[in-house]
């Protein structure tokens, strides 16, 4: 349990930097209900997470934005989509979608984590022309989808890793974080793991330097 001084510090914290987010969803109501929105979010998955089945589900403003990829419009994302065989390279492919939730901020937008995980036993040309039998681990992934008042996604953005130490595809998030898995990255920097620029160890090795410089301060008596 906790102290009366631990009860006063929490609620003066949460009253100050915690929203009340059922307030703010009231205060700025959307055509859609949470629950019809968390609906849309995963009816859009189950249509198009491989490959676009269902393009009306698509607004015709529709904007795909990950990290490193995008912006894109919908006939290129619908395009480049299409261009790899995701389910035919990765057969027993598991998504792992967990903890939608509406933004209390963007009434209209449904986040949700991803921890997908596969094995490559099939090709998928020109990336992968031999199946390597690797399996990937991706780490947690932030995603989100931004709704029409008529249903229709008119944002998607995918890939945002919250967490680089975990799984096995170098911190890298979506298609990029599965190639690097499986060994077959594409052949540029944004494609490989973050490592420090030899500017930032300059830097820090100088603020150390010179940070040892200062005098310490006393022992106390």
């Amino acid at each position: 349990d906790l102290s009366p001084e631990q009860r006063e510090i929490l609620a003066e914290y949460v009253g100050k930097h915690v929203v009340d987010e059922a307030a703010m969803r009231k205060a700025k109501p959307f055509a859609l209900s949470e629950e019809e929105l968390v609906q849309q979010a995963k009816l859009y998955l189950a249509m198009n997470s491989a490959e676009v089945t269902e393009p009306s589900l698509l607004a015709k403003d529709f904007e795909f934005c990950g990290p490193v990829v995008g912006p894109l419009g919908k006939d290129k994302f619908i395009e480049q989509l299409g261009g790899f065989n995701l389910v035919e390279a990765f057969p027993d492919i598991k998504n792992q979608w967990y903890d939608f939730r509406v933004d209390p901020f963007e009434t209209d937008r449904v986040w949700f984590t991803c921890r997908s995980v596969g094995t490559n036993l099939g090709p998928a040309p020109p990336l992968i022309t031999e199946p390597t039998g690797k399996r990937f681990e991706n780490a947690p992934q932030m995603q989100s989808l931004r709704f029409n008042e008529a249903g229709e996604v008119v944002e998607y953005t995918a890939g945002y890793v919250l967490d680089r130490r975990q799984g096995n595809a170098g911190g890298l998030g979506g298609l990029l974080g599965i190639l690097y898995a499986i060994g077959k990255p594409f052949p540029y920097p944004e494609c490989k793991p973050y490592e420090r620029s030899w500017q930032r160890q300059l830097f820090e090795g100088l603020v150390e330097f010179l940070v040892g410089l200062q005098p310490k301060p006393s022992p106390a008596k």
